[in-house]
């Protein structure tokens, strides 16, 4: 696996610019006036040549993607206003944020060929403040943000976030829904193949962080988990901490006992019994006890 990994790595690392071998045209044609090869945009030419010769199927395919997005905005303000619940509100919270870190410190202009909507988000909120009445093919491309896709990680976090808690139709509409999403993002030149990539990524597996530190606020209990001292604030910076805490459970789970509590809390939910983690005393106390398991293990690390 090793071998056939670094096969990969420096087949892609010396082949990088060559558009021809990813559908494009000549190995020194990028396939675009700024020297970008995105395999995303030859894949869905098709789909974007149609869209340039009908801009009003572009303004009714942004249209909708736009309405699609309302969904994840009022389920958001369901789970902390009613539920109580400000995970999903805080991962949204520094998805976004880290985006604005990234687009203010690198800003990717937009694709020569972008096909600019004005019923796209974010451009029909720009439009409450500058003029939108001219036809947008002839007009200057509003300036967003490209570097990642805000789309794909609002809908991915909304989606997962669904799926845990048991709105599991609604989670598999949303994912379908982005799929057609990323090839519209693709097709009108919206966004890069990386951004939607990286998008992907920060959804599933770098916010999680601020999911957790929203459901220790949900409980008032936000300072137990800041960083206490100058090394414990070292580790969170370097993600040291998280490393850390994947070897705890990792040695928690070794335990015969963890692992029965384990696996009776997956049987619970294939078998969809309840249909949230709260309303399931198993899952309950096997929190409970993992939890206990782990500050004893972390004395007795300390």
């Amino acid at each position: 696996m090793g071998a056939l990994a670094l096969q990969v790595i420096g087949y892609v690392e010396t082949n990088a610019y060559d558009a021809s071998l990813r559908g494009g045209g000549a190995a020194t044609d990028s396939g675009s006036p700024i020297g970008v090869v995105d395999t995303g945009f030859f894949l869905t030419a098709r789909l974007h040549a149609f869209l340039e010769r009908n801009r009003h199927w572009n303004d009714v395919l942004a249209g909708v993607n736009s309405l699609v997005l309302v969904v994840p905005s009022v389920y958001a303000a369901y789970t902390m206003l009613w539920v109580g619940d400000f995970s999903l509100v805080f991962r949204l919270l520094a998805t976004q944020l880290l985006r604005s870190f990234c687009g203010w410190f690198t800003y990717l202009p937009p694709d020569p060929e972008y096909l600019m909507s004005y019923y796209d988000f974010p451009d029909v909120f720009q439009c409450f403040v500058k003029d939108c009445s001219g036809d947008p093919a002839k007009q200057e491309v509003l300036p967003f943000v490209s570097f990642f896709s805000g789309h794909v990680g609002t809908i991915v976090i909304c989606a997962n976030h669904m799926y845990m808690y048991g709105h599991r139709k609604m989670a598999v509409m949303l994912h379908v829904m982005n799929i057609f999403q990323i090839v519209r993002l693709l097709a009108s030149r919206g966004h890069y193949s990386i951004d939607i990539i990286i998008g992907w990524c920060v959804a599933v597996y770098v916010c999680n962080p601020a999911g957790r530190l929203g459901s220790y606020y949900a409980r008032g209990e936000i300072q137990a988990v800041l960083p206490q001292t100058p090394t414990e604030a070292f580790e969170v910076v370097t993600g040291i901490s998280d490393s850390l805490n994947e070897k705890r459970v990792a040695t928690l789970l070794k335990n015969p006992d963890a692992q029965k509590l384990m696996r009776s809390v997956r049987k619970k939910e294939r078998e969809d019994v309840w249909c949230s983690v709260k309303n399931d005393t198993i899952a309950q106390f096997a929190a409970e006890h993992l939890k206990t398991e782990m500050e004893a293990y972390s004395r007795k690390e300390d």
